[in-house]
């Protein structure tokens, strides 16, 4: 291979976004990835949901004591499993540090910059290719069935953005107005909010509209590739070690999502970042009637529903577990409750014998804000730590990424992302 072609590590939405963007930029790019196909990971069957509005991170006061309470459970939208407490210690520690209002107000308003830059390179993206992957640009709803919450949710939204986010609040009868669905549960709603600028679309099927690009267009994806090493001379990269063969680069991207760490330990490059477990099912729905119209996220159950053409995933629940890899029947059940909640009389229709469950790891930062950029090591890149935002802030990341590898100056404020706050 070329000495200057740079390779990516990872071919989920973060490679594959990556290699496109740096293919886009005259770059040559290899991706390497450990599976047998791409994004067969946590890109897989994930919510489906673009959602800036949704730029929240996970270590709020609330946040924290659910995680807390679901300590060893698995019916709870979020756990914690024993084994796992070693691993998360000083990680914790960070995630806690980053939880104070200041802070949380700072990450969320860049959680939220970078989210509808990244949608709105999505939409660019998808007009200029003539793209389809389920996609919808209807926006999404969030429900409330307690005043108390939706309230503090109200003075939340104006104490961060002051006005300047596009969202509509909703009674409990305009909620059902806009998605007459959600009548069955009418005694239980308080209220809503309603995010025009938000998509849904599947991901899987927009990372193979990115795989065939960057193959039709002289990139090269080598598949089922095991890492092995990263090698470093003299604070500079210089080759990797795989499974196959040595290959030489000076360039490389880590787009590993949760398994970036193992790769950047033996570097001694220590990189923030652990695997939160996440859920989806998905039943097909053709032929069935009271579908709905908009994708929901229930805030009384950290729960997302979403509504592609002929088919609805409901997904949530985070596990603090590491890599723990079975999937526990309570887990089923739960997602199966949660869509029971929200729409009883679509449940009724749907064969439970035919739900494809999925889960995933999602890459966290101790802080919730990604990690994109240079490293301490020369021609050592990251773009990982994105998340439940991992399909949300895609397309922004890469668009980041690639300006850091070209050093050109980007067209929002990079510095809030920068790896090197961390590495």
């Amino acid at each position: 291979m070329k000495k200057d072609q740079i390779v990516i590590i990872g071919g989920g939405l973060q490679g594959l976004a990556t290699a496109y963007v740096l293919m886009s930029r005259g770059e040559e790019v290899l991706i390497l990835e450990r599976e047998t196909d791409v994004a067969s990971s946590a890109s897989f069957a994930n919510a489906g949901m673009l959602t800036p509005s949704q730029s929240m991170p996970w270590n709020s006061p609330s946040d924290i004591l659910q995680i807390l309470s679901g300590f060893g459970k698995k019916d709870s939208p979020m756990s914690l499993a024993a084994n796992a407490l070693p691993s998360l210690f000083f990680w914790g520690l960070k995630f806690l540090r980053n939880s104070t209002p200041k802070k949380f107000d700072f990450i969320t308003k860049n959680l939220h910059e970078l989210g509808a830059y990244s949608k709105n390179l999505i939409k660019d993206f998808r007009e200029e290719y003539k793209l389809s992957y389920d996609e919808s640009d209807a926006g999404t709803i969030k429900i409330y069935r307690n005043q108390d919450k939706f309230e503090k949710a109200i003075f939340l939204q104006e104490r961060i953005f002051k006005g300047k986010k596009n969202l509509e609040l909703l009674s409990k009868e305009q909620l059902i107005e806009k998605e007459p669905q959600l009548k069955e549960i009418k005694d239980q709603l308080v209220g809503g909010m309603y995010f025009p600028d938000d998509e849904i679309g599947d991901a899987h099927k927009f990372c193979k509209n990115l795989e065939d690009l960057v193959r039709n267009n002289g990139g090269r994806i080598l598949t089922n590739t095991k890492i092995n090493r990263i090698l470093v001379n003299k604070g500079k990269v210089n080759c990797i070690v795989t499974d196959r063969a040595i290959l030489q680069t000076d360039k490389v991207v880590i787009c590993a999502g949760s398994w970036s760490r193992d790769l950047l330990k033996n570097l001694r490059v220590n990189l923030p970042v652990r695997p939160v477990k996440g859920y989806s099912l998905t039943y097909e729905t053709a032929g069935l009637n009271n579908k709905p119209n908009y994708a929901i996220v229930d805030e009384s159950i950290h729960t997302a529903i979403t509504p592609f053409k002929n088919r609805i995933r409901v997904a949530g629940t985070a596990e603090f577990v590491g890599f723990e890899d079975q999937i526990h029947p309570k887990r089923i059940n739960y997602l199966n409750n949660m869509l029971k909640s929200v729409y009883p009389n679509l449940f009724k229709q749907i064969d439970l014998n035919e739900g494809k469950i999925w889960h995933g790891f999602r890459p966290m930062s101790a802080d919730g804000l990604p990690f994109i950029g240079k490293t301490k090591i020369e021609g050592l890149f990251v773009n990982c730590g994105q998340g439940h935002l991992g399909w949300t802030l895609a397309m922004g990341s890469a668009t980041l990424l690639a300006d850091e590898v070209q050093n050109r100056k980007s067209e929002i404020d990079i510095n809030p992302y920068l790896a090197q706050r961390s590495l």
